[in-house]
């Protein structure tokens, strides 16, 4: 049996009740998390351009455009969800690198809402997803180009996954679903700190939703993609592809609980989490104002993909200098910290100016942050697993009041209580059309 029909038995045979319980547990969480992401950043500034240009495109009333009011046909309400999870990026990550949740998740609930699918279906399909994606990414990262963003690249076969699952296709139907995907992959780490970013899951989504659909009425693609000479892993990784990686003991564990997920505490890049939190520390653990510091020095491993004067506050994100300088400035880290008022406000003009950046850290591979002080002082402090990673995870209550902040940015108090109701019991929920109702209204603040 070939890779591409491996993955695709393995889809189509795997039900709800094949999932061990702690990885259901895990989806719940990933789940919550991410529709969270979605609500938040509904009403972020590109989210209004995104919602416009899908509203004005038109489409069949079928699923629900999250925050706006609206429905539209699936493939486009998971490209406009998708995009909305990841605006933020303060989605979960997992182990490399991937966004799973913004590719796979708006694919399954466009679907399971239009079909009245249930909550274990939208369990079941986003575990799947998350599963192969990160099977894919895994199998592909040490091969992976630079250039490429890796979401734009597995990203599209994770949402397939996903959507086929949903749909509930045979094992022929999926293995076209993930035929049609892999010609829908790409996207440029150029484009990170650009709303185009983004896109790569939100088009991941889209195309998962589109390609399972085609399959479903008979549109047919290669049954050997990923392993074909002219396929998948030739093309974008020249060959250099782990097969034990992506194929090998199907069902034995899940990648969703081994080897797990971070939750991240701040909206920022999984790799900004460290530096957020050591310059939190540094500022509360020796009581540090702004004005008290003569210079920052942030010692870590990499440089960071933006520079040390972000070209905006989303851009800010990427930036070890602008994370450092928020939270040692804010003594906190939030979603409005990364606008462009608080991005170009004269104090953080000023505090960038005064950090910079070591890019070998500490061989533990922590982040250090050491304050010279005006006073002739220095202080330091550090962080090697930021709360909310995998090695450092939250307890409940640190993630719901994560959520809440996300929901209650779009969503009345008490509808945001009553998202949590249904989706930390979404095995419970018959018909996701429910779920998807609640987030799918009008933001109050649009």
């Amino acid at each position: 049996m070939s890779a591409t029909q491996t993955l695709a038995q393995f889809i189509a045979d795997t039900d709800y009740e094949a999932l061990p319980d702690s990885v259901v547990e895990a989806a719940k969480i990933a789940i919550l998390d991410g529709a969270a992401n979605m609500v938040a950043g509904s009403v972020e500034e590109l989210a209004d351009i995104i919602g416009r240009y899908v509203r004005d495109s038109g489409g069949a009333s079928q699923a629900s455009v999250v925050g706006w009011g609206f429905k539209t046909n699936p493939p486009a309400a998971a490209f406009a969800n998708g995009v909305f999870g990841h605006c933020l990026d303060y989605e979960i990550q997992g182990f490399p690198p991937t966004h799973g949740t913004s590719s796979c998740l708006p694919a399954a609930l466009a679907l399971a809402e239009h079909h009245h699918a249930s909550g274990k279906s939208v369990i079941t399909a986003y575990v799947l997803g998350w599963e192969i994606q990160g099977r894919l990414r895994a199998a592909s990262a040490p091969a992976t180009a630079p250039g490429y963003h890796p979401p734009g690249l597995v990203g599209p076969l994770g949402g397939a996954t996903a959507a086929a699952k949903t749909l509930g296709l045979d094992v022929q139907q999926t293995l076209m679903t993930l035929g049609i995907a892999a010609s829908r992959t790409g996207g440029l780490t150029a484009n990170t700190g650009t709303m185009v970013k983004s896109t790569h899951p939100g088009n991941a989504a889209r195309m998962g939703a589109e390609s399972a659909i085609l399959a479903s009425m008979g549109y047919t693609a290669s049954q050997k993609v990923l392993e074909s000479p002219v396929g998948y892993a030739a093309a974008i990784f020249g060959g250099e592809f782990d097969w034990e990686s992506a194929t090998g003991g199907l069902g034995d564990s899940w990648r969703l609980t081994d080897p797990g997920f971070d939750i991240k505490r701040f909206p920022a890049q999984v790799y900004m989490q460290n530096v957020v939190e050591a310059a939190l520390n540094l500022r509360e653990e020796h009581g540090l104002e702004g004005d008290a510091i003569e210079q920052v020095t942030i010692q870590r491993r990499g440089r960071g993909h933006s520079g040390p004067v972000p070209r905006s506050g989303l851009d800010g994100k990427f930036s070890v200098e602008y994370c450092a300088a928020a939270a040692l400035l804010d003594g906190a880290v939030g979603i409005d910290t990364f606008t462009d008022a608080r991005r170009f406000a004269p104090d953080m003009e000023d505090m960038l100016g005064r950090i910079k950046v070591e890019p070998e850290g500490p061989e533990s591979g922590a982040t250090l942050a050491t304050a010279l002080l005006k006073n002739g002082n220095t202080v330091s402090a550090e962080c090697s697993a930021f709360r909310g990673s995998a090695k450092n995870p939250m307890s409940r209550d640190e993630r719901l009041a994560k959520v809440r902040d996300c929901f209650q940015r779009a969503l009345t108090d008490s509808d945001t209580e009553r998202a949590l109701e249904m989706l930390e019991n979404l095995e419970a929920v018959e018909d996701a059309a429910i779920l998807m109702g609640l987030l799918g209204q009008a933001a109050a603040v649009r």
